[in-house]
Formats: structure tokens, sequence, C-alpha cells
């Protein structure tokens, strides 16, 4: 509860995207009635969160606040969905965490909070109680579910507004499940809630490299934390934070305040020299600075700057045109992609499906094979991956494995492992060297954030287990540009001239 004496403790890193106006104010409001007073923090926030562009749709369609335990998340979470679910009145608002135990403790917080307030309560129709059915159901088809995701897959998490709570925890087979299903709501938003991410923290370091960056039109983005190491610690990089360590930036408490925003308030200075003596430095280093816990190498090929470059919204193909498909390996989610060549001879790279399942995918294929004009000069899929399946199911609607297809025959190209690197790193040239387009499309973005690699012969190629991110739009796309350049660039042949 915000005390008249705080003061707004800044962030280290935020981002906004534009907007108009915000209910905010009035979500704020709102959780006083509750006597929920938000720290100025949260106000900051929910106004970020609530912020709506001139159609009254959210600004960002993702929401991230990153900051240790204990200090804003979870009370900023039962504020917007009192705001969700009392002011903008969403039909679905989904609360999910990595835990059970942590999705049962914020029902039972949320369910007490609103039926302790008269004017919340008078709204409620009913409660849901039972292993994994928690809900809190509104009169007028309302409700406020609460989920624990499982370890391999985000199915079910669907909803108006999702909270994603202990997100240092998400995989992405939870972003593969839920983000195709936002399509069909008319104004979705997630919001992210985390500490410090942890080494196999892979999605939540997408999001903070596209926050911390800044300029993302879909994300609004928060994080607390300490300078790094090697401002904060006489030793740089190479202290071990160890109690007995002479200089160590966790031993400083006004840069333990600078990345805890409730030290004074909720939590209590005592309290977090208790932390110091019982936590691994590690740990304390990671919860109480803000210190991730960041892989050594992983570096990816694409720089962010360079993707950022090759950004044309209203880029277009010119003339031919490949296809290719990529599956997650759980099958959740198939996306499609189109290459070929734009009037300045830049490749375009487009990311025309991204769904859930497979059933619907060969038929689709077979719409887009009859449709696109003129008729795409290659389906490009890889054998060795989750899509290898269809090869029989395209072959029985059209396709052919000939190199030159007869009649109305269309070519489907088996990629090989050589080939596979070859693409890799040819679409990483195009990237680098600003000989690429793309249109800014969530899917292909997140899987460029997160995408890692991994050795193949003596090249590289994309890395499905190492990646931070569902990186079936990225792989899908370079092979598509793969198919365009093996089969859609015509080389100018030389004029036929007659001598003597």
């Amino acid at each position: 509860m915000c005390s008249a004496s705080a003061r707004l403790v800044e962030p280290a890193f935020s981002w906004v995207p534009p907007h108009v106006d915000t209910y905010g104010a009035q979500v704020a409001e709102l959780s006083k009635l509750a006597g929920f007073v938000p720290d100025l923090e949260q106000r900051l926030i929910l106004d970020a969160i609530f912020a709506v562009d001139s159609a009254d749709k959210v600004a960002a369609l993702e929401a991230a606040v990153v900051v240790g335990r204990q200090n804003m998340k979870t009370g900023l979470f039962k504020m917007a969905a009192l705001g969700w679910l009392f002011i903008t009145d969403q039909r679905l608002v989904v609360w999910s965490a990595h835990e059970f135990r942590t999705a049962q403790e914020a029902f039972r917080d949320m369910e007490q909070l609103i039926m302790d307030t008269p004017r919340f309560a008078a709204r409620v129709k009913q409660i849901h109680r039972g292993s994994g059915n928690e809900a809190i159901e509104l009169h007028g088809d309302r409700r406020l579910m609460f989920k624990a995701r499982t370890r391999t897959g985000g199915r079910g998490l669907s909803g108006d507004k999702i909270i994603l709570d202990e997100a240092f925890a998400l995989q992405p087979t939870h972003m593969g499940s839920l983000f195709p299903t936002l399509a069909a709501r008319p104004n979705p938003q997630v919001v992210y809630g985390s500490s410090a991410g942890l080494i196999d923290s892979g999605v939540l370091r997408g999001i903070r490299d596209r926050g911390r960056k800044g300029g993302d039109p879909s994300l609004t983005y928060f994080e607390w934390c300490a300078p790094p190491p090697n401002e904060a610690c006489a030793d740089g990089e190479t202290c071990t934070h160890a109690q007995d360590v002479k200089g160590c930036g966790c031993d400083n408490l006004d840069l333990v305040k600078r990345a805890n925003p409730a030290v004074g308030r909720r939590i209590t200075v005592e309290y977090i020299l208790g932390e110091r003596r019982g936590l691994p430095p590690a740990e304390y280093a990671r919860e109480r600075m803000g210190w991730w816990d960041d892989p050594i190498g992983g570096e990816t090929p694409i720089k962010p700057g360079d993707w950022a470059a090759c950004l044309d919204e209203e880029s277009k193909r010119e003339g031919t045109v490949a296809l290719a498909v990529d599956i997650t390996p759980d099958r959740s989610t198939t996306s499609i992609a189109v290459a070929g060549r734009r009037s300045d001879g830049l490749v375009h790279g487009e990311v025309v499906e991204h769904r859930q399942g497979t059933g619907w995918v060969v038929d689709r294929l077979v719409e887009l094979f009859e449709s696109i004009e003129p008729t795409p000069v290659a389906l490009i899929v890889d054998p060795a991956g989750p899509a290898g399946s269809l090869e029989k199911s395209l072959l029985e609607r059209g396709f052919t494995l000939d190199k030159e297809p007869l009649g109305d025959a269309w070519r489907l190209h088996m990629m090989g492992t050589r080939e596979y690197a070859q693409a890799c790193g040819a679409l990483a040239d195009d990237i680098a060297n600003d000989r690429f387009r793309h249109i800014g499309q969530t899917p292909l973005d997140t899987a460029v954030d997160g995408v890692a690699t991994r050795p193949l012969a003596e090249a590289w190629a994309w890395s499905r287990p190492k990646s931070g991110a569902v990186i079936a739009p990225l792989v899908a796309v370079t092979l598509a540009r793969h198919g365009h350049a093996t089969y859609g660039v015509e080389e100018p042949q030389a004029p036929f001239v007659l001598v003597g």
C-alpha cells in the first residue's frame, strides 16, 4: 500500500508504446474500494497496461514486469484483474502460474478480495472450486479462471486477457499453444510477471531483450534491477558475490533498493539482510539484485539491430514465390511461409499462416498453390523435422518429388541436411547484409529473438531444443527463401549472337 511519503523508484528499463488514453487511473480508484491502494510503481504500470489507441484497443498486445519477489507483481495482477472484470468488462480473464500452488493462492486471494467488497460481491454469480477448475464467475457471462501451466504446453490458457505469472518458467511450447488462439479474440492482451530469469528462461530472455531495447510497438516493458556487476562490484564480472567479498554490490543497500521498490514499505531492511545471510550468493544476486543467469556463448547469428533494419511494413513481393511449412515438435502449432523477390531485388519473407494443430495444413497448402499467381515454384519441407510426416498426404494431393513437374503437378522439395545448413546461413547473411525484408509479424519476431543454433556438419543450423521461443515461423521463412533461390530466380542469359 502506498504511503503519502513514498517516492517513485524509477525502473532500470521501461518502454510503453504510443497511445492516446488509459484506463489506469480508473483501475487504481477501483482497487481502492477494496482497500488496495496502488504503489506509485504499480500506478505507472497500470497506466501502461490499460493504455489504449484511438480505436479504444489496447496499445500493447504484451506487457511484462520483471522485479524481485514480494515487490509488486501479485498486487499488480490483482488490480489488473479487477480492472478487466469491472471496468473494461472482459469475458474471460485467465491467471496462470508455473506451480499449481501459486495458482491456488491467487484464486483464494482474489476470492477474498472480491467477496469482502460489497460492490464486487454483488456481481458474483458463482465461485467454482476444484482441482484445476478454480474460477470466479460474474453475471453477464464473465469469468476469472486460474490455471497451472503444464510443462509441455499451454492449452487451455486462451482468454481475452491472460496473466502469465512465474514467467521465468515459460517454454516455447507454451507460447506456441497460446498465441495462435489469440488471433480470434477482439482485443487480446498477455501480461508477464517474473523475477530475473534463470539459465533456461529462454522465452523470458527474448521478452527482456525486446523490452530493454525499446521501440517494440506491441510490448510494454518494466524492469527493476541494480546496475550490472561490472558497475556495481569492485571485482566486476569476476565477483563471486560471497558475503566475505569486499565491495560486492549485493551489500550496497542503495543498489538493493533500486532493484526492490518495496524495501521500506512491505519489505524491511532487516529482512533483506537476513536473506543476504541465508540465501546462496547466486540466488540472492538474481532475486534481489535482478541479475540474470544468462547462458554463455548463446549469441544468435541474427543481431537485433540487423533484424530491425530489415523491417518494412509495406514490403511486397513481385513475381514468383516459394512456400514452406514447419511444425513444432509437439505438433501444437504449424507455420507456413512465403518468400520471393521485390521489385528492387531484395528478398521478401512473410508468414502467411501460424495456427494451432496440423489437421488443416495440407488443405491450406493446396488452396495456396491453387490461388497464388503465378503458381508457387515449390513447396519446401525439411524431412528430418516434424513436417516431414506430411510427405505422403502432399503427394496424394497433387504434389510431386520430380525436379521438373509434368502437367498440373506441384513441385515438392524435401530438403537435405547440408541444404538446411546452407539455407540457415544464407538467410542470416541476407539479414546481416540488408538484403532481406519482413513486415513485422509477432510470431516471426519472437522466433528471431529467441532462436539458438546448433553445429551441423561444418556449418550450423537453427536449434529447436536450445531456442527460447517457437522457431517454426523462422524455419518456414528460411526454407521458403531457399526454395525461391533454388527454383524461382532466373539468371539472366547472354543474348544469342550469330557470328560470321
